[in-house]
């Protein structure tokens, strides 16, 4: 089974099957982030991939605590102010055969 392979069926396990285009942290089927923390602990292990670079909250952005505005709140609890950028299969399978993370 090739690099490819593997990632997809690591998704599949954690997740369901997607396509290569699809994203893990925006669109109508994105995952929770506590289901994506799981996946990226077994995903770094298994392939070995530097994660230095890999940015969680740039995919899934804290939520914190909506009815309470971020001024009032300690910085663990502040939700992020952005919208998640796309985190696709292609860029799991790429890092996946490099061995550091890549971003598109």
């Amino acid at each position: 089974m090739n690099t490819a392979d593997r990632v997809r069926a690591l998704i599949k396990k954690h997740f369901w099957e997607m396509a290569d285009e699809d994203s893990l942290s925006t669109g109508q089927y994105g995952v929770l982030p506590e289901d994506a923390e799981e996946f990226f602990e077994e995903y770094f292990a298994e392939f070995n991939v530097n994660y230095c670079s890999f940015d969680f909250r740039k995919y899934f952005p804290r939520e914190g605590i909506f009815f309470l505005p971020n001024m009032i709140l300690p910085d663990y609890l502040k939700s992020d102010k952005h919208q998640p950028s796309p985190l696709t299969v292609q860029m799991l399978i790429t890092s996946a055969k490099v061995g550091c993370w890549i971003e598109d």
